[in-house]
């Protein structure tokens, strides 16, 4: 830093500080140290900007993550009609994926269309890495697809494009034709990868990704290290976690929480409380609100009450007690954890309350079987000068489903877009149906369900109702289509054997499940658990 400075200095004294060369070069450097409102003076004093003056304002803009800036900054560049070249677009590009204006981005590929610029590996990458985090990845493949030329940023862009976006399978089939095409993986293409693994939870598949990290030798890169710990928390494998984590040689806050978060969610209790003392005693440690709030989220899948109070300890003794942000995870943790007065009373203590906050507590009383507290709160809503959203109606809407207030719940759904502007999603009509159904009225969920896109999900919801409530010829019509969509989902063909039994079709109820055994499908054993002082 203070190099640089002495040759500003040095520019200004010789008197050439109007050489637009050496004033593009000095706002190119204070950008790439992070000085940007440095770099946007020196750019201010330029007299006669060329097109290389804007370029570099702009990529600094860009990577130093001022994405709006950016944007603007392209925006004065077309107003004063200066000509964007493949470098002021590919620069600009990132900034439009990060906050996903589409309509800006596609506008700039058309100028790039109309123009008929040349084939430019950098432009055409970043169009691809654009259009996937547009969630767009069936046109980020076409962009793909027509490049002439490809490099490993390419593919890369492509296969993260692919696991971000939740097509696990593709990104891993992707990684194959760029291996036979005699591209090599880099740290990014492992990490795309590992990506692909959590979206795909198929821990096989997470082995053997793992087995080509270590032979490839980016084993010891840290970040690396986190997405693999990520990934075999997420497939329920804490102990297999724990082995990379142990050998980390210097482990940041971040290993740490993710390690804790992992014991916490198998109800591994014991090993959760050592690990959380011995995280205190390292110096350098500093809990912040992402690592709090993924304690408690850890705590409340396991339903561990008792180390979900000492995490509640820790977040008061670390100042977040006010947080808006680790509240709402403190309600969650103690609803999920079937202790409503003390979620209650972190919820009134709150001086600041977000709508996540009230969610927390609506889903809360929800799922504990408080039905009629969960409708009053959501009333409540309307006096605090917040609007509900669509967590919000699901949240109600499950809570009047499980206690069995069909009336109150249809009301609710039906005032969504008159009073609040929702419009119901997957998930509403999920939880309609679901209150429908519990309450017996099968033929009203099975109309409401015919007059939209079914999803799996509602068939699911739709089933297990016809089970308790006995109707076994809707069972077996919902189940022919549930088995076209999910054939190997284990639980919808013992649904169907239960209901054979239960209307005494004992026939049925064997050739059932006989033809689960001779698929060599298995059906998971349920389990609970409970938590031990």
């Amino acid at each position: 830093m203070k190099p640089l400075q002495q040759v500003h200095a040095h520019i200004i004294t010789s008197g050439v500080s109007g050489n637009i060369f050496l004033c593009n070069r000095l706002v190119n450097s204070y950008a790439f140290c992070g000085l940007m409102a440095k770099a946007q003076i020196i750019f201010s004093q330029i007299l006669y900007k060329n097109l290389v003056s804007w370029t570099v304002l702009v990529s600094g803009f860009t990577k130093n993550g001022l994405y709006i800036e950016a944007i603007e900054a392209f925006h004065e560049m077309i107003i004063k009609e200066i000509k964007p070249n493949e470098l002021t677009i590919a620069s600009v590009l990132p900034a439009f994926g990060k906050l996903g204006f589409a309509k800006m981005g596609k506008s700039v590929h058309c100028y790039w269309i109309r123009k008929k610029f040349k084939d430019n590996i950098i432009v055409e990458t970043a169009f691809v890495d654009m259009y996937s985090k547009f969630g767009c990845t069936s046109v980020a493949r076409y962009v793909f697809d027509k490049m002439s030329v490809r490099n490993v940023v390419s593919w890369n862009a492509i296969i993260s494009g692919y696991s971000d976006n939740g097509f696990g399978d593709e990104a891993v089939s992707l990684f194959k034709k760029m291996k036979r095409k005699g591209f090599y993986a880099d740290v990014f293409t492992m990490m795309s990868l590992v990506s692909a693994c959590l979206s795909m939870e198929d821990i096989r598949v997470g082995t053997g990704v793992h087995g080509l990290i270590i032979r490839s030798g980016y084993v010891n890169d840290q970040l690396l290290r986190t997405f693999l710990m990520q990934m075999y928390i997420s497939g329920n494998s804490a102990s297999d976690a724990y082995c990379i984590f142990d050998e980390i040689p210097i482990k940041d806050v971040v290993a740490w929480t993710l390690m804790l978060s992992g014991f916490t969610k198998s109800g591994e209790s014991k090993r959760s409380v050592e690990h959380l003392n011995k995280m205190m005693r390292v110096d350098g440690i500093l809990l912040d609100s992402v690592s709090l709030v993924s304690i408690l989220s850890g705590c409340s899948c396991s339903g561990a009450l008792q180390h979900g109070r000492r995490v509640h300890a820790l977040v008061i003794k670390a100042g977040f007690e006010s947080d808006v942000f680790v509240g709402s995870s403190i309600i969650d943790m103690y609803a999920n954890c079937g202790n409503m007065e003390d979620a209650k009373r972190y919820f009134e203590w709150m001086e600041e309350k977000d709508i996540v906050c009230w969610n927390a507590l609506i889903s809360g009383y929800g799922m504990n079987g408080y039905g009629n507290f969960a409708i009053d709160l959501f009333m409540k809503i309307k006096g605090s000068g917040l609007i509900p959203d669509g967590s919000t109606m699901v949240s109600i809407l499950c809570a009047c489903s499980h206690a069995g207030l069909v009336d109150q719940g249809l009301e609710i759904f039906n005032q969504m877009v008159a009073n609040w502007s929702i419009v119901p999603s997957l998930k509403h009509y999920v939880c309609v149906i679901d209150l429908l159904a519990r309450a017996g009225r099968l033929d009203d969920a099975y109309a409401l369900m015919k007059r939209m896109d079914v999803h799996p999900d509602i068939y699911s919801a739709l089933l297990s109702a016809c089970q308790v409530h006995k109707n076994v010829e809707m069972g077996i019509k919902i189940s022919r289509k549930l088995f076209e969509s999910r054939p190997n989902d284990v639980g919808q063909y013992v649904l169907l054997s239960n209901m054979y039994a239960l209307a005494g079709n004992w026939d049925d109820a064997k050739s059932t499940r006989i033809y689960l055994r001779s698929r060599k499908l298995k059906k998971e054993p349920g389990f609970s658990s409970t938590e031990i002082d």
